[in-house]
């Protein structure tokens, strides 16, 4: 993957379109157990018709940007994240992110494309707010939310069903100036 065809690009990680060759990589993480352990993806084998539905929503949507994250030294696939459900009138949307290559995982690299994904947000599109909806007892997750300056807004009481039990999903956002106030120079 040439580098010079990034979006945003960041220290650890940066961004850039989603491309089809994408697809046999994001198959193999929705597939993989530990990926996908407390997200409610994975409870089937990815079908290509779910790999499809996913490129269609991301080329065809005016509601959904998705990002593909990559390495910035090498340029290697390490996962996807984006804006969904964008509401334009509101200016407001969800902010969804994976990270499948597993050696990447502890690294900074979510925590950097969320930079990235927050500064898109605010100063490309002009949103007011970012919010998301995350696993309580995703610890590696909320961590990286609270690094970059996610404001925990509250709780969603057994809202997740996945390995045979119900999890509690933590609600997250940020606002235009709050995203100013830590980024100001």
């Amino acid at each position: 993957m040439l580098i010079n065809n990034f979006i945003l690009k960041g220290k650890k990680s940066s961004l850039r379109g989603l491309q089809r060759e994408d697809l046999i990589a994001i198959g193999r993480w929705w597939d993989d157990a530990e990926v996908t352990y407390l997200l409610e993806m994975g409870l089937r084998p990815t079908r290509d018709k779910e790999l499809e539905s996913f490129w269609r929503l991301a080329m065809d949507s005016e509601d959904n940007i998705v990002f593909a994250i990559c390495d910035s030294v090498n340029g290697q696939l390490l996962g996807t994240c984006g804006l969904y459900a964008i509401s334009w009138a509101s200016r407001r949307a969800q902010f969804n992110i994976l990270i499948g290559e597993k050696d990447s995982w502890d690294r900074g690299v979510g925590s950097n494309a969320a930079s990235l994904i927050l500064q898109y947000a605010f100063e490309k599109l002009n949103l007011e707010s970012v919010h998301l909806g995350v696993n309580s007892e995703n610890l590696r997750a909320i961590a990286s939310y609270r690094k970059v300056g996610f404001i925990h807004e509250g709780k969603r009481r057994h809202f997740i069903y996945r390995n045979g039990r119900y999890y509690d999903m933590d609600i997250f956002s940020m606002l235009r100036d709050e995203y100013s106030k830590i980024n100001k120079d």
